[in-house]
């Protein structure tokens, strides 16, 4: 029987997608406008896809840089096999969900399935607050004297994908959709049978889904433990029963997943310890850092007054003194995560979303300062940059970007300069078109041309898309459709002839491209 998808869940992969994003790594594929555009023909066109029989098409990957160094890979999916793989995942996900221990057992934190029509796979809160005060909870008990911090190394990349298959099936997922879940997998790896794509949120279902054996044989050597994906926190009555836990654990990862602990991340720490230098939460040190700025104010205006001043003058003051503390402490802490490696990832993250959402600009020079240390949030700090970098500034501001690449020592990464022409395709005003397109062009081979089709479709220079119109069918379909997008900057009666060829010669995605741009 063919394995045919609901076209409801279709629907919610497409909905998914257009609210989060295909991953949270690379800048979201504007094919996805063009998808959505033309649904009512692509939407048919996938339910009929036999996904037992489906040949994946071209994605892209890149190796993304880690604090401290290091890389990791990630990928990102043609979007007919992102929509498929994610549909895959949203029918199996409530089964997984059921399989996994109870999430008022605080155990398995990460990622708790609560499918809901807007597109999430999971609530607003992913699990991390509740990992952090369940670690805190079990420390500040008086039972246990020693926590074992556990990584398993290079989790997502050394997954066994038949385990993966097993794993589902044994939450309630058929046979058949289950094999054809590995299937899909094992194309992407060039059938070396393991590995689980990083940047798709479908991949965090799943692999949550192989360590619910793993949470269980835990919970059978008694000892409590609390997990947040790959990271663990066992709680341990003596060394030595740590000692045996560790080994355990070990032992289980390999005969049974051939995983294993990261050597760097599997410490042993005394309670104490443990409280002290692990339990960083991102609000609460944002807080701390508030309340320790406010305390330095008020004793700073208590010595200004003799040590004397009425409630009125505090009240006058009060309102003043809470803006400037929360300013100053704001700008203090990003100035310590960025000067204190390795980076705090999700420390950063935290900082560069809030300073976003208040398009404050007090965080830019800062920014600026410190592009090296920030590679690893690059995406958070160019989708900062894209909406606060101050018009007065742009020119300049674009020579500092363009500076950082050629002298940094990870400026030329493909995965820094992928979002750096991602800002400055957003932001054409940063940089002039000729600098823009010479540095688009020094993209590795192996991206094709879509960059730089960006980048000329952005500063509106017409003479390259036309050398290119001619050859578009002569391109990787990631380049080949930046090409037809880039078409929407000819004038109208070249154009339109051109798109319209398109739509009638391309494959599904180019012509819905052309369409899309048609009805612009």
């Amino acid at each position: 029987m063919p394995d045919l998808f609901q076209p409801e869940s279709l629907s919610w992969a497409l909905t998914h997608v257009k609210r989060f994003g295909d991953t949270d790594i690379f800048p979201i594929p504007f094919e996805y406008d063009a998808i959505a555009h033309n649904w009512n023909s692509l939407g048919p066109y996938l339910q009929t896809i036999d996904f037992g029989k489906h040949n994946i098409f071209a994605d892209r990957r890149v190796m993304v840089v880690k604090p401290g160094g290091g890389f990791r890979a990630a990928m990102q999916l043609d979007p007919r096999d992102q929509l498929l793989y994610t549909a895959a995942v949203y029918e199996s996900a409530e089964l997984v969900e059921k399989a996994r221990i109870p999430v008022d057992q605080k155990v398995a934190c990460s990622y708790r399935v609560q499918l809901v029509a807007d597109g999430a796979f999971f609530p607003p809160d992913n699990g991390w607050g509740v990992f952090h005060s369940r670690s805190k909870q079990l420390a500040e008990g008086a039972k246990f004297s020693h926590v074992l911090l556990a990584d398993i190394s290079d989790f997502y990349n050394q997954l066994g994908q038949h385990r993966i298959q097993n794993a589902l099936e044994m939450a309630g997922v058929s046979a058949d959709r289950s094999k054809n879940i590995e299937r899909f997998l094992n194309q992407l790896t060039a059938k070396q049978s393991q590995g689980l794509p990083v940047g798709p949120f479908a991949s965090i279902v799943l692999a949550e889904a192989c360590l619910i054996d793993v949470d269980n044989f835990l919970r059978r050597l008694n000892v409590p433990h609390t997990r947040y994906v790959d990271d663990f926190h066992i709680f341990c009555t003596s060394r030595k029963q740590a000692i045996e836990v560790r080994h355990s654990l070990a032992e289980y990862l390999f005969e049974v997943h051939r995983l294993s602990l990261e050597s760097s991340k599997n410490v042993i720490q005394f309670v104490h310890k443990f409280l002290a230098n692990e339990l960083a939460d991102p609000e609460e040190q944002e807080k701390s850092a508030k309340v320790e700025k406010l305390t330095e104010l008020l004793n700073a205006i208590a010595e200004q007054h003799g040590g004397y001043w009425s409630d009125d003058e505090v009240q006058e003051e009060e309102e003043e003194l809470l803006g400037q503390a929360e300013q100053d402490s704001f700008i203090e802490l990003f100035e310590q995560c960025v000067t204190r490696p390795p980076l705090q990832l999700g420390l950063a993250r935290h900082l560069l979303r809030k300073a976003l959402r208040s398009r404050t600009v007090v965080l830019n020079n800062l920014v600026f300062q410190h592009l090296e240390s920030l590679a690893p949030v690059m995406r958070d700090v160019v989708r900062y940059l894209a909406i606060t970098i101050p018009k007065k500034q742009a020119a300049i501001r674009g020579r500092e970007l363009l500076e950082f690449s050629s002298t940094s020592d990870v400026g030329t990464l493909p995965f820094v300069r992928i979002w750096l022409l991602d800002l400055l395709a957003r932001r054409p005003d940063l940089c002039e078109p000729a600098r823009a397109l010479d540095y688009a062009e020094g993209t590795p081979k192996s991206f094709g041309v879509r960059q730089t089709a960006l980048i000329a479709a952005a500063h509106n220079q017409i003479d390259w898309v036309r050398a290119r119109k001619e050859t578009w069918r002569n391109h990787e379909p990631w380049s080949r459709r930046a090409l037809i997008w880039s078409a929407s900057i000819l004038p109208s009666g070249e154009r339109r002839p051109f798109l319209s060829m398109v739509a009638e010669q391309g494959d599904h995605l180019d012509a819905a491209v052309a369409k899309y741009l048609l009805s612009l």
